[in-house]
C-alpha cells in the first residue's frame, strides 16, 4: 500500500506543478506591411489572438475594416476584411493598428498613385458615301473608379470626304477597373476615301484612327466578331455562367439547355456581331461549360467548334483574319483545321494549314493546344503570351456570294491525337474536355 500512496503522491505533485504553469497569450497578425494598386479593393487579413481584438483605423481616412473587432481562442485564425478606397491622386501610405490587451501591432499600407489610363482606340462599323452612319469609336480604359465623368469630342480630317462628325459626348457609365466606351460617329458622308478621326477626352487627345469611306454602299457587314472572355475579365466559372454570353451553355443560362439539341447550345460573342453565336457539333458531346475557356466534353476526331455569323454583301474576294487559341485535358482533343462555308454543308479548308504527323496519325492543322495549355494556363487567353495562339489571313475563295444570310467558320478536330501523347496512348481519350480559349474573326479592309 505504501508504494501505491507514493505513486499517487507523485502524480498529485506533477499535476499541481502542471496546473501552475501558465499558457502564454497569443497575438499574431498576417502582415505588418502591405502594398496595393490604386483601385478600390477588399483584402482578407487574419489575426490569431487569445481573447478580444480590435482594429483602430482612426489615423487614416481611406481604410476601413469589417468587422472592427472579434474574439479569438488563441488557436484558430480570425479573419477581417481590409477595405481600401480608390486612390485618385499620388501614392499614399497610412497605418492602422490591431489591438489586444494594450498591445498595438501596426500595419502600414502603401497605395500606388492613380493609374487610370485610356487604352486602344478602334473603329466599329462601316462608312459609305451617301449612307447615314451607324458606326462608332471604341475606347478601352483601365484602373477606373467608376465615378469618372468625361466629355469626349472628335476631330475628323480628310482630303476627299466631308459630312462625318463625332458630336460632343458626355460619358459617366465607367465600370470599376477595366471597360470599353462606345462613342457614336454620325453624319452622311459626301465623297469617298480615307478619313482620320482624333478623339479627345476633356480636351486631351487619346488616339487617332483611320477609316476608308467607300464609294459603294454595298459593303460587307457582320464581321468583326469574337469570343474572348479573358479580355472582358469574365474570368471565373461563376461569372461566365451568370453572364449575358451564356445563352445556353450551362447553369444559369438564358434558355433551358435540356430543350435544345447539342448544336444549339450557344455562347454569345463578347465583341462585334451580337447576332452571331458559337456552338459545338459532335455525336458524343455530353456536357459543356466555360470558365473562361469554352469547354465541351466528349469531342472526338471530326467533331468541331462552329461559328454561325449573320452577314450581308459577302463575296469570295473578301478577306478575313481568323485568330484562335485552344486548350484541353492532357488526354483530350487539341488539333484543329479551320474551314469555312456559305451554306453550312460544303466546307472549304482555309489556306496555311500544316500537315502534322505523330506515328500513324496525320492531318492538316491550323491551331493546336500546346502542353502548357493542358495545365494551369488552359483557362487563360492572352494573345501576347499564349503558345497555342495562331492568326491567319485569307480570302473566302470558293464560297457563293451572300447577299443576306450566314457565313460559317469551324475548327474541326483533324487528328485523333491527344494533347499530350505518350508512347502507348496517342488517341483522344473518351469523355475528355476540349477547350476553345478564344476565336476572333474580322474582315480585312482593302
Amino acid at each position: 500500500m505504501k508504494n501505491i500512496f507514493k505513486i499517487l503522491a507523485t502524480f498529485a505533485a506533477s499535476a499541481a506543478l502542471f496546473s501552475c504553469q501558465k499558457t502564454e497569450p497569443v497575438f499574431q497578425i498576417e502582415n505588418d506591411i502591405l502594398s496595393v494598386d490604386c483601385t478600390e479593393q477588399n483584402l482578407n487579413q487574419v489575426v490569431k489572438c487569445s481573447g478580444t481584438w480590435s482594429v483602430d483605423c482612426s489615423e487614416v481616412d481611406w481604410i476601413t475594416v469589417t468587422p472592427e473587432s472579434g474574439t479569438g481562442n488563441g488557436v484558430d485564425f480570425d479573419t477581417y476584411t481590409l477595405n481600401v478606397e480608390y486612390n485618385s491622386g499620388a501614392e499614399r501610405t497610412g497605418t492602422y493598428y490591431v489591438v489586444y490587451e494594450g498591445q498595438r501591432l501596426a500595419v502600414s499600407v502603401t497605395q500606388a498613385a492613380c493609374a487610370f489610363a485610356y487604352g486602344e482606340l478602334s473603329f466599329s462599323g462601316n462608312l459609305a458615301a451617301g449612307i447615314e452612319s451607324t458606326a462608332s469609336l471604341k475606347l478601352l480604359y483601365e484602373c477606373a473608379s467608376g465615378k469618372e465623368v468625361v466629355t469626349f469630342t472628335g476631330k475628323v480630317t480628310s482630303e476627299t470626304v466631308t459630312g462625318v462628325m463625332v458630336p460632343e459626348f458626355v460619358y459617366k457609365s465607367f465600370l470599376k477597373g477595366k471597360g470599353e466606351i462606345e462613342i457614336p460617329v454620325t453624319g452622311k458622308p459626301k465623297g469617298a476615301g480615307k478619313i482620320q478621326i482624333e478623339l479627345f477626352a476633356d480636351g486631351v487627345s487619346v488616339g487617332t484612327v483611320e477609316k476608308v469611306v467607300a464609294a459603294d454602299a454595298n459593303l460587307p457587314e457582320g464581321l468583326t466578331v469574337g469570343w474572348n472572355f479573358y479580355v472582358t475579365e469574365t474570368n471565373t466559372t461563376a461569372l461566365c455562367l451568370a453572364s449575358k454570353y451564356n445563352y445556353s451553355w450551362g447553369a444559369g443560362s438564358q434558355v433551358d439547355p435540356s430543350t435544345l439539341p447539342i448544336h444549339q447550345h450557344r455562347v454569345l460573342p463578347t465583341a462585334g456581331n451580337s447576332d452571331a453565336y458559337l456552338t459545338v457539333v459532335g455525336p458524343n458531346v455530353a456536357n459543356w461549360t466555360f470558365n473562361p475557356s469554352i469547354q465541351a466534353n466528349g469531342m472526338m476526331v471530326n467533331d468541331y467548334w462552329l461559328c454561325v455569323i449573320p452577314v450581308r454583301n459577302v463575296k469570295p474576294t473578301h478577306k478575313v483574319t481568323f485568330e484562335a487559341a485552344a486548350g484541353g485535358a492532357g488526354s483530350g482533343p487539341g488539333y484543329y483545321v479551320i474551314e469555312y462555308s456559305s451554306d453550312g454543308t460544303n466546307w472549304i479548308e482555309a489556306p496555311g494549314a500544316t500537315t502534322m504527323t505523330f506515328g500513324t496519325k496525320s492531318g492538316p492543322v491550323h491551331v493546336y493546344a500546346t502542353p502548357e495549355n493542358a495545365s494551369g494556363d488552359r483557362k487563360k487567353y492572352d494573345k501576347a503570351t499564349d503558345t497555342s495562339y495562331r492568326k491567319y489571313e485569307f480570302a473566302l475563295n470558293g464560297i457563293n456570294p451572300i447577299a443576306d444570310g450566314n457565313i460559317y467558320f469551324r475548327m474541326r478536330l483533324s487528328i485523333d491525337l491527344r494533347i499530350n501523347p505518350g508512347d502507348e496512348f496517342l488517341g483522344i481519350g473518351a469523355g475528355k474536355w476540349g477547350d476553345m480559349k478564344g476565336i476572333e474573326i474580322t474582315f480585312v479592309e482593302e
